[in-house]
């Protein structure tokens, strides 16, 4: 028989397994219920009409697929549900079972209603639009949009015991430092592998009736930019940044920022006027570089963000980083840092003078960390890129990472002729 004092704890973990099963949310309303745009079959047929997919069905490329959106928010995220429906569906309900294991429904709730404000209304009607034509209950699209800002909350253990640091890697060379005295940009992508988002690879082109057009780095099913580019020559990249006391999640995520950004600024200084006027949120490190800049401007800029400061950083400058003793020594016509300051220091020193995309490719291995998911090299005056995502949720397994997969050649300019 159980003793009066066991059957209280057993009784409590019991309901916790039962909370961490419950099955996700479905959706069970058809299109012409849910939307206020589209009524009938040949308005859905006219929306889709303006987008394209092209797939590369290449197993080492993880069959990574290039969507080119066109249209108002609400109608570019229908085109990538509706096209792209079944990686959507697949990539989403994976993240949120896992996701669900660690925080109840309840809290995903309590999380999106905190930041739900702050979302730019384009960045709404675009996860109305993706949840309607996947088919997909909204509030799950809601949930999976939320994810990146908690995994860089200070206080995220109140969701999860499992969630860990993670960092990443970003560096922008040009000038006297590469080969052709063009700029390029590396983002290296350190994250989670477990999540297995890289299964379901996207290159995202938004053409917007308003705005930049701009191209995501991204997974079916997501909309929000962690890397990018903007048809103004501009490529932007992340690394989260420490916690600080005062970090919240009553602010704009920063997923939803850069997105924001790169439809509305196209310069520098535009910028950098955003990022201070902005809600924020958690600490971050942003790289902007703007590939327009003459050799006497600035050409890139290293921001740390947080709630009660943004900090800009030029090239040629040299970082410590306030939470540790690494230190980033300065590099003439460069701008770098992250999880790897040693070797990210030691490497591009070596290469200096001879750095290209080829050479950042290589880079990438000695220094991306065993969460590596992506990396994304850019050459923003051309706007072209090289991409690289993980093949493997293992991650013990070095080979699978990112850094050590097939690149796909991407031609931003070409796409949007």
């Amino acid at each position: 028989m159980m003793n009066p004092v066991t059957r209280p704890l057993c009784l409590c973990l019991l309901s916790l397994i039962v909370a961490s099963c419950a099955p996700l949310p479905t959706n069970n309303l058809d299109l012409f219920q849910r939307s206020m745009e589209i009524r009938d079959l040949d308005r859905e047929a006219a929306i889709l009409s303006k987008a394209s997919v092209v797939a590369t069905h290449d197993p080492g490329l993880n069959d990574l697929k290039v969507i080119r959106l066109k249209g108002t928010p609400y109608e570019m995220g229908f085109q990538h549900g509706r096209l792209l429906q079944k990686e959507v569906r697949e990539s989403v309900t994976h993240v949120m079972k896992l996701a669900s294991l660690y925080a109840r429904q309840e809290m995903m709730d309590e999380v999106y209603d905190l930041i739900a404000p702050y979302i730019p209304l384009a960045e709404k009607e675009e996860m109305r639009g993706l949840a309607h034509g996947a088919g997909l209950p909204l509030r799950l699209v809601h949930w999976y949009h939320a994810i990146p800002a908690v995994s860089e909350y200070k206080y995220k253990k109140r969701f999860s015991k499992g969630f860990t640091s993670t960092s990443c890697s970003n560096m922008v060379v040009f000038d006297r430092a590469t080969v052709d005295g063009r700029m390029y940009q590396m983002r290296v992508l350190d994250w989670n592998r477990k999540m297995g988002v890289h299964r379901w690879p996207l290159i995202l082109v938004h053409e917007p009736d308003v705005g930049n057009a701009s191209v995501t780095y991204s997974f079916a099913g997501f909309i929000g930019c962690v890397t990018g580019m903007n048809d103004q020559h501009m490529a932007f990249g992340e690394m989260g940044y420490g916690n600080p006391p005062n970090e919240t999640l009553e602010g704009i995520p920063f997923v939803f920022l850069f997105r924001k950004l790169m439809r509305e600024t196209s310069r520098l200084d535009e910028a950098v006027a955003m990022i201070k006027a902005a809600k924020r949120t958690c600490s971050y490190v942003y790289l902007i570089s703007d590939a327009k800049r003459s050799e006497a401007e600035t050409n890139a800029l290293m921001f740390i963000s947080d709630r009660d400061r943004v900090l800009t950083f030029r090239e040629n400058t040299v970082l410590e980083d306030e939470r540790d003793d690494d230190v980033f020594p300065a590099l003439d016509d460069t701008l770098y840092a992250g999880a790897r300051a040693k070797k990210l220091y030691r490497a591009l020193s070596e290469g200096y003078g001879e750095l290209d995309a080829q050479a950042l490719m290589e880079i990438s291995k000695r220094v991306s960390l065993k969460g590596n998911i992506q990396n994304v090299v850019f050459k923003p005056e051309t706007l072209e890129s090289w991409s690289s995502y993980a093949t493997t949720s293992d991650p013990h397994d070095e080979g699978g990472k990112a850094c050590n997969q097939k690149w796909f050649y991407f031609d931003f300019k070409t796409a949007l002729e």
